[in-house]
């Protein structure tokens, strides 16, 4: 990991409020579901989660490059500082 890179454990990078359907492109660590939310899209290194739902608190890892809802609220959190 070189020094651009963060150790998203604790959010210190930023992160994405997403509340809405359009879709995003960037580069994110984690996406935290804070109401129960699905995703139409979800784009990255984690396999089987466009079309699925998390419960709210769920947190999922990975590297996610393109996130779109079909509903609910989520954090992205940032791979790279903003």
């Amino acid at each position: 990991m070189d020094i651009d890179h963060c150790k998203n454990f604790d959010s210190q990078c930023g992160g994405v409020y997403i509340n809405d359907t359009n879709t995003r492109t960037g580069s994110w660590s984690s996406i935290t579901a804070l109401t129960s939310t699905t995703f139409t899209t979800l784009t990255g290194n984690v396999s089987g989660l466009s079309g699925a739902t998390l419960a709210a608190g769920i947190t999922v890892y990975g590297q996610f490059s393109a996130i779109k809802l079909a509903g609910g609220t989520c954090v992205a959190y940032n791979t790279r500082p903003a």
